[in-house]
């Protein structure tokens, strides 16, 4: 556990340490008299704890020979202060931790008040920070924090949390416990998992209200979760059954959110349009109505589906398993949402109106008498929407325009120039918000301790030879087994003269290498082998070894002679083993195939310059580096020796830098994949170049001001992270494509009326759907569980960035330079068969012409004045040409 200051600027002060003294004991005692508690009912101690505990309270009462932490006084404190002072020193040089066997510690005098039971090495080593031996030197002694470490059984750890920690701050106003491993961070992930859930589970009921409130039916909303749940269940058949992955990763639960989001937006956007078709049609059949309706949301359903699904589908690319598997699931989730979407929820519609008409119409008047009591809200709110809102947006476009451009450009700098969206730096991967106190240990405190440092070393520098880097493991389940032995070059021949020569000649290059570390051997086969046999003959101390394997000095060796005496030197000497005083535990030496006992691989082994760590700029400057120049000299070996390849490992394992490097390069690829895709799918859709290329400039600044503010927050683009963000596109487009094809259909030609009529027609459905979406996000914010807040912090940022750049940047976009008339519009052949006949037809009138999908004997009907042309005789199918006096009916 770590303890910090509260008040003051140090814990070393008498204040501080009476106050970590009282809340010591009072954790041992919470936990000690806790039922079925009797492991430390029979060691615990009111008056010392000694038992049980090791901090520094416990070096100043052992230093100053008290028995218990609440006598330490202020000479006490002032005492060990001196005594480190008086230590530090040969603690800086390593001494005070010093194997005493060894002849450099031993010629160093050492002070024995130093070396007392190595109570100062172990305060400067594992109970203060590193920062602390500068503080001492300066005599500051600005102790902001230190370590307790409390001795239980491995059966203990998990109760000891819930009893003292799980619902409790532990502080008395002076100091607090504000970090802590206990090694049950896993173990109650999977608790806050489950009860996290509830928050998941509100903002699903809150979006559910939404739908609602806003459809006005019960039966369609339910149909509508019905629909989502369906889509997941046929994603999940086709994900288990289709393409039979096997492995499923948390992450693929994020899809349910994401159903949510565009489930709900594809309902609003549908109701909408019925509602608006069914009064403009004046009560035609229902058959003409949906007609209409499908007429215009199949389109802009089909573009926000596709999108979504194509951005969805574009992580695949990615190197890692668990964002690949999320791309298959929610893409698949997305396309089933749309299928059942275009072909359920118009029945469900129709279905809802006909039983409204004639059997629920009490649902319909309780829901009027609730609205009724919300008129004024109700007036207020409509007045804005067609009044101000058209104000707001177009008047001061120009304005917008400007804004919003830079905006995005900032964004676009945040992430790709300065500070960029930061590679995770921790192989401890985060499960909870950063405030929590096991995040806090592992994030913050725990690289601030020498201690925690110990397990750092050097890189290693592996080059092998013979054995072919082959992974048949499969793209798709990280758990799965390789099904087969070592894959071996059957090229290779280190027996050869040449290969001889060029493999001594390569490690002698390999030792002048910067990256190689020349303080360490370099452990090369060859050399090995050289060396034995130079030796003369009467040095083989343990059997008897060919005339021919020793006392030779012409190098390199026939083949034949190499064939023999390499595996006999190597079993008589154990010099090729590489199995003693291996740091890394490694066999290096010679594999050996069944075959006559020939060599079939081997390595050469050296210490490089670099650290073990989890920072990805130097692991990436010694992989790049050390990779570049093995390659270019395994190039200009002899045919027998080229498959040689580079390799490293660690504590941290170099599995963190494929994670990072993964990471890295995927999510940058998948965001300018998903991009491309939504551009030509829009450009299909709407056939005109500006619309399409306004759309794409509006979503691209919605996600770079998105993942912009995330650089801002401080978001490291981790495996959780980099899934959000994947999302980041698909959820970006729905707005503006809905508009975009909204314009490109308006039953008007002036880029005015195209904007007015896409914001009028739309601009309430898309301000529910980002309002449902964004309180869905909002209610998972108090989760634990930082995947859960970190998804809604992203939903309610993704929504409120888009409703503005759709509203506020593409829309203005299109009223001062969008496309009139047939403007940048790529032409469709039309069909002049026409087998309809006496339909009625919607159409607009401009300019003197009736525009529509008109046939000879159709009645026109004209939204615009509102009137109906009745079986009006056309001799083409197309365009119908009036006189102004016809207008005036």
């Amino acid at each position: 556990m770590v303890f910090i200051p509260v008040k003051g600027n140090t814990l070393f002060t008498v204040q501080g340490m009476q106050s970590m003294c009282t809340l010591q004991k009072k954790m041992l005692r919470t936990f000690a008299t806790s039922e079925d508690r009797w492991y430390l009912n029979t060691t615990y101690n009111e008056d010392y704890n000694c038992e049980n505990t090791w901090s520094i309270l416990n070096a100043v009462t052992l230093i100053n020979n008290k028995t218990s932490c609440d006598e330490i006084t202020e000479d006490d404190i002032l005492n060990f202060a001196h005594l480190l002072q008086d230590c530090v020193s040969f603690y800086e040089q390593g001494l005070l931790t010093c194997d005493k066997t060894k002849s450099d510690c031993s010629q160093v005098e050492v002070p024995d008040k130093c070396l007392s039971n190595d109570l100062v090495g172990n305060v400067f080593h594992y109970l203060t920070p590193k920062s602390f031996v500068n503080e001492v030197k300066d005599n500051t002694f600005k102790l902001k924090s230190t370590m307790l470490f409390l001795y239980l059984h491995w059966s203990q750890k998990w109760d000891f949390y819930m009893d003292v920690f799980e619902k409790n701050t532990v502080t008395d106003g002076v100091t607090e416990v504000a970090a802590m491993q206990f090694f049950v961070k896993f173990d109650l992930f999977r608790v806050y998992l489950e009860s996290d859930a509830l928050f998941v589970g509100l903002g699903t009921a809150l979006a559910i209200l939404i739908i609602i409130w806003y459809t006005g039916s019960l039966f369609v909303t339910v149909m509508t979760i019905l629909n989502m749940g369906m889509s997941l269940i046929v994603s999940y058949f086709v994900y288990k059954v289709i393409f039979q992955l096997p492995f499923f990763p948390f992450v693929n639960i994020l899809a349910i959110i994401l159903l949510i989001g565009i489930g709900a937006d594809d309902t609003f956007v549908f109701m909408d349009i019925w509602k608006k078709a069914k009064a403009e049609l004046h009560g035609k059949d229902r058959t003409v109505v949906l007609q209409e309706t499908i007429r215009h949301a199949a389109v802009t359903m089909f573009v926000t589906s596709f999108t979504t699904g194509a951005a969805l589908y574009a992580n695949m690319i990615s190197s890692i398993i668990a964002i690949k598997c999320f791309a298959v699931f929610a893409g698949t989730a997305i396309m089933a949402n749309f299928a059942f979407t275009i072909t359920w929820l118009p029945v469900v519609v129709v279905m809802d109106d006909w039983c409204n008409e004639h059997w629920f119409g009490w649902w319909k008047m309780c829901l009027k008498q609730i609205k009724s009591s919300w008129r004024p809200l109700s007036k207020v709110s409509d007045k804005f929407a067609t009044k101000y809102v058209p104000l707001f947006v177009f008047k001061l476009r120009y304005l917008w325009i400007v804004l919003f451009a830079l905006l995005g450009a900032g964004g676009a700098y945040l992430i790709f120039v300065s500070p960029g969206l930061e590679l995770p730096t921790q192989t401890d991967f985060p499960v909870f918000n950063s405030d929590h106190p096991m995040e806090q240990y592992d994030q913050v405190y725990k690289k601030e301790y020498d201690f925690e440092q110990d397990k750092v070393d050097m890189l290693p520098y592996i080059v092998a030879f013979g054995a072919i880097p082959v992974d048949d493991r499969g793209t798709w389940d990280p758990n799965q087994k390789s099904t087969k032995n070592v894959t071996l070059d059957k090229t290779f021949d280190i027996s050869d003269p040449k290969s001889q020569q060029w493999l001594l000649d390569f490690c002698s290059e390999v030792r002048k290498q910067p990256f190689v570390n020349k303080n360490h051997d370099v452990f090369c086969f060859i050399e090995v082998v050289k060396y034995h046999m130079e030796r003369p003959c009467s040095e083989n101390l343990y059997s008897i070894v060919p005339d021919m394997c020793c006392n030779q000095s012409a190098f390199p060796y026939p083949k034949s002679q190499f064939k023999i005496c390499a595996p006999i030197v190597c079993a008589e000497f154990m010099g090729c083993a590489g199995t003693s005083g291996d740091p890394f535990n490694i066999p290096y030496g010679p594999l050996y195939s069944g075959e006559n006992n020939t060599i079939a691989a081997f390595s050469i082994l050296a210490t490089s310059t670099y650290k073990d760590g989890p920072d990805y700029n130097d692991m990436h400057e010694f992989w790049t580096t050390a990779d570049t120049w093995t390659s270019s000299q395994v190039q200009k070996a002899p045919p027998g020796m080229k498959s040689g390849w580079f390799i490293t490992f660690g504590w941290y394992q170099v599995q963190f830098y494929a994670l990072q490097s993964g990471l890295a390069t995927g999510a940058a690829e998948s965001m300018g994949i998903s991009l491309a895709i939504a551009a030509v799918v829009l450009f299909l859709t709407t056939r005109n170049f500006l619309i399409s290329l306004y759309a794409i400039i509006s979503v691209s600044g919605t996600v770079f001001v998105t993942i912009g503010s995330l650089v801002l927050l401080g978001w490291q683009l981790n495996i959780t992270e980099c899934v959000i963000l994947s999302i980041a596109v698909g959820l970006s487009v729905d707005f503006t494509i809905h508009y975009g094809v909204a314009y490109r259909i308006a039953p008007v030609t002036d880029r005015k009326g195209r904007s007015e009529f896409a914001l009028k027609t739309l601009g309430s459905a898309i301000m529910v759907a980002a309002l449902s979406t964004f309180s869905a996000g909002a209610m998972m914010m108090p989760a634990q569980v930082l995947s859960y807040s970190q998804l809604g912090i992203f939903m309610m940022l993704v929504m409120s960035t888009s409703w503005v750049y759709a509203n506020l940047f593409f829309l203005p976009l299109c009223r001062t330079m969008g496309p009139s008339r047939n403007i940048a519009q790529i032409p469709m052949p039309k069909c002049n068969s026409c087998t309809r006949g006496t339909d009625t037809v919607v159409a607009s009138i401009d300019n003197d012409y009736v525009h529509g999908n008109n046939c000879p004997g159709d009645a026109i009907y004209t939204p615009d004045s509102e009137n109906l042309l009745e079986n009006v005789e056309m001799d083409t199918p197309g365009t119908l040409q009036f006189n102004s006096l016809v207008v005036a009916f």
